[in-house]
């Protein structure tokens, strides 16, 4: 009876060791939601493209902070459309992110109406930075002003020449802004590489040109720097003048951002944040962004949501005024 007894006690001990045990990992498992694959960060950009440079900076942050691989994968062409693509329809368990600018989000779904993918597919993770357009002219340009090059514009419609990188992308549609914001009309010629040598030459008097590709052309006395189109002051930039100071209303830029799968559950999202926001704001980051003539953002996912939904109506409205269709 005394070894029954025992026995009996010793069992029912064992069992809530083994009850309390399975409680334990079960918590723990349900606090690490991560999928135990790598993590694929898509940059829908050529290798060695501003947001690849910057993309690889935070994919080898990311994998640090979380103890996770974190490789980058390019996905470039069709207006970002083939890797955003890509993310929308990966598994929604923090297995794969997309690193993207205006494009993906703000601006196709306005300018093409067969998308494979919803911008609702995607959920915002973090801004990571704002990159300016800047107004470019040659070097030795007569207009050495914003309305300098707009009282010319208007004396001679149409005679005036600007570089974009196509029909429909945000160079261009940054430019119809400035065009409708002044009254003027000019002539766009589009480039597969943006034009950026032949404003530099003359052959094309201005382009909205983003502030990485334009930044060290002007620091080389190549090009002059009339406007940029920023919230803030670009440091690379001293004593530029905001595009929105002069124009009231004109501010479209680009940005990059970092998005994830609809359906990600919240726990990943908010580890990601987290991790993204300290990366963000390290010392490191800035002082390399800001040599690339890029404003650093972060914050957290609600206020990049808040941005976005803005972001969208302001270059819908430009597209839907020009009439801009690409399909």
């Amino acid at each position: 009876m005394i070894i029954s007894r025992s026995r009996s006690i010793f069992c029912r001990r064992a069992a809530s060791v083994l009850a309390a045990a399975a409680l334990l990992c079960g918590s723990a498992f349900a606090q690490t939601p991560f999928s135990q694959k790598p993590i694929r960060m898509v940059v829908p950009f050529p290798a060695g493209a501003s947001p690849d440079v910057t993309a690889r900076f935070i994919a080898d942050r990311l994998a640090k902070e979380l103890g996770q691989p974190v490789f980058v994968d390019n996905k470039p062409g069709a207006s970002q459309i083939i890797g955003t693509d890509v993310v929308a329809k990966a598994p929604a368990d923090g297995s794969a992110l997309l690193y993207t600018a205006v494009p993906s989000v703000s601006l196709n779904p306005h300018v093409f109406s067969k998308l494979p993918y919803k911008a609702s597919d995607l959920v915002p993770v973090i801004q990571v930075v704002e990159v300016p357009f800047v107004l470019i002219v040659r070097a030795n340009s007569p207009y050495k002003s914003v309305d300098d090059l707009v009282q010319a514009a208007k004396r001679e419609p149409g005679k005036l020449n600007y570089a974009t990188y196509g029909n429909g992308t945000p160079s261009h549609v940054a430019a119809l802004q400035l065009l409708q914001n002044t009254g003027t009309t000019m002539t766009d010629v589009p480039y597969k590489d943006g034009g950026i040598l032949d404003v530099i030459s003359g052959v094309v008097e201005f382009s909205m040109e983003a502030s990485a590709a334009a930044i060290p052309q002007i620091k080389a006395g190549k090009l002059r720097a009339l406007a940029v189109s920023a919230n803030k002051p670009v440091p690379s930039l001293p004593g530029t003048p905001l595009l929105s100071e002069i124009l009231p209303g004109n501010q479209l830029h680009s940005w990059n951002g970092i998005f994830a799968p609809r359906g990600t559950p919240p726990q990943v999202l908010d580890r990601l944040s987290v991790a993204l926001q300290k990366i963000v704001a390290s010392s490191e980051f800035q002082q390399n962004a800001i040599e690339l003539g890029l404003l650093p953002v972060g914050g957290t996912q609600a206020e990049f949501g808040s941005f976005l939904a803005k972001d969208f109506e302001e270059w819908g409205a430009v597209v839907k005024r020009n009439n801009i269709r690409l399909d």
